[in-house]
């Protein structure tokens, strides 16, 4: 392992990211960070803003990505959308999240 990824996989371990698009992103070469970084906001058709907040999305946040979206983000990266996150669901948080949503 390069010591480049190295430093990434360290740094975005503490951050606790709920998703690791960006680090999925970081591992790709200059051009294609910069191709996908211009086209996948399009494509998903959100605010490269919005995008933005896709990737520092924080473990402990509420939000969340929604499945379509995740499912092109993770199209355009070669991988699949279970790929993508950092976390795994228990029945117990479902039914939190459906409580608090009402």
């Amino acid at each position: 392992m390069l010591l480049n990824e190295l430093i990434i996989k360290t740094t975005f371990l503490k951050m606790n990211y709920k998703y690791c698009i960006k680090e999925k992103m970081l591992a790709l070469t200059v051009e294609e960070y910069k191709k996908i970084r211009k086209e996948l906001p399009k494509a998903i058709g959100k605010t490269i803003r919005t995008f933005d907040r896709y990737c520092t999305l924080r473990a402990d946040e509420f939000a969340d990505i929604p499945a379509q979206d995740l499912d092109i983000i993770a199209s355009f990266l070669g991988c699949s959308a279970n790929d993508l996150k950092n976390y795994s669901i228990t029945g117990t948080q479902i039914h939190h999240k459906v409580i608090r949503q009402r």
